[in-house]
């Protein structure tokens, strides 16, 4: 199922965007016509015609159409609230970190969607995910090395994009997931057709990282930079008589996403390095109720048993995302200060 929506938003917006069209003035009739047409295309790509073997398989083309029109109408609500343009999907990323020794860990991953809003000196860059799944973005999971991707594929697209404006300030603006669902609303009194649809928007918006910069904000969802108090529906951020409110929003300056990513690099070459010495010990985490089991198809292989003496499982130290902010930050900062210390060391100082 998660990849039948995948396919068929990626077509979605493959073909407006071949067609020359403008999200922002797509019609609903036109709208769901053309999801119409993406999801026949995606159900005859299976081989059998699977999708048409069955009066049940029939019945879950019409739920992946129903899903994805919810999902595509409100991706294009977002798209509308802000300043940013779809410019590319499905973008192949490839990152490559030193290791020692002289080897190298080489990353292949898939962007889903990259959005780009350019303003006079500055480039603003958006990293979007679909999850048909409930994932949401997790600082303490990040921390702990267990959601490294959007940071990588921020990387990569800031990169792409420093080439394509060398003459510009490439700025991250977000990294999101998207989580593709139907949902269902518990009504509170009376409500008319239009609080529905917006009840329904506002648990559609993408959660994820925000760039807290009041600039980046406005171009995220404009309704930030001409409102004091705002609830945005589009993004993680919430504003009071002009504030953020931080505990309430999810977001982080470009000091914090520069250490992001720094943490995230050498994360990577960490594990990298660990490969490279051979590290196979079964030690899966338990967060919560979730655990490293539940989906991995390698089970008969390790022998991870909680009934075999020895064996349980990793938990994590509870941290509150501020502490893990001012880890992040002087890790980074002492990083940066050896990096000087080597640059001066190799390059040789003189004294008059």
């Amino acid at each position: 199922m998660g990849n039948l929506f995948h396919r068929t938003i990626d077509l979605f917006f493959e073909a407006v965007k071949m067609q020359g069209k403008d999200f922002r003035s797509i019609e609903e009739t036109e709208r769901k016509a053309m999801v119409k047409t993406c999801v026949e295309q995606v159900t005859l790509e299976y081989r059998n015609t699977i999708m048409n073997s069955s009066a049940r398989n029939a019945y879950l083309a019409k739920k992946v159409e129903r899903i994805a029109d919810r999902t595509i109408r409100a991706l294009i609500y977002q798209i509308k609230k802000g300043d940013f343009e779809p410019e590319a999907f499905e973008v192949d990323v490839s990152t490559r970190i030193p290791l020692k020794g002289g080897e190298m860990l080489n990353l292949r991953g898939r962007i889903d969607r990259m959005d780009v809003f350019e303003d006079e000196d500055k480039v603003y860059v958006k990293i979007m995910d679909y999850k048909s799944g409930s994932t949401s973005f997790d600082l303490a999971l990040l921390y702990h090395g267990l959601q490294l991707q959007l940071v990588v594929y921020l990387d990569a697209a800031l990169g792409m994009e420093k080439r394509r404006y060398p003459k510009k300030e490439v700025v991250p603006a977000g990294i999101f997931y998207y989580h593709i669902d139907d949902p269902i609303l518990e009504r509170k009194g009376e409500m008319t057709e239009e609080d529905i649809e917006s009840a329904i928007l506002k648990k559609l918006r993408m959660n994820g990282l925000v760039n807290g910069d009041r600039e980046a904000l406005a171009h995220l969802d404009n309704r930030l930079g001409e409102e004091a108090t705002a609830d945005s529906d589009v993004v993680p951020v919430i504003l009071k008589d002009g504030l953020l409110q931080e505990y309430k929003s999810s977001v982080a300056g470009q000091k914090r996403f520069a250490a992001l990513s720094g943490y995230v690099n050498r994360s990577l070459k960490t594990m990298g390095e660990e490969i490279l010495d051979g590290k196979i010990a079964v030690d899966p985490y338990k967060e919560g109720a979730k655990t490293a089991c539940d989906y991995c198809p390698y089970h008969s292989v390790c022998g991870f048993d909680l009934k075999t003496r020895g064996f349980g499982f990793r938990r994590f130290k509870k941290m509150k995302p501020e502490e893990i902010w001012e880890k992040l930050e002087s890790e980074e900062d002492e990083n940066n200060m050896e990096a000087a210390g080597e640059s001066r060391a190799e390059g040789g100082e003189s004294f008059g």
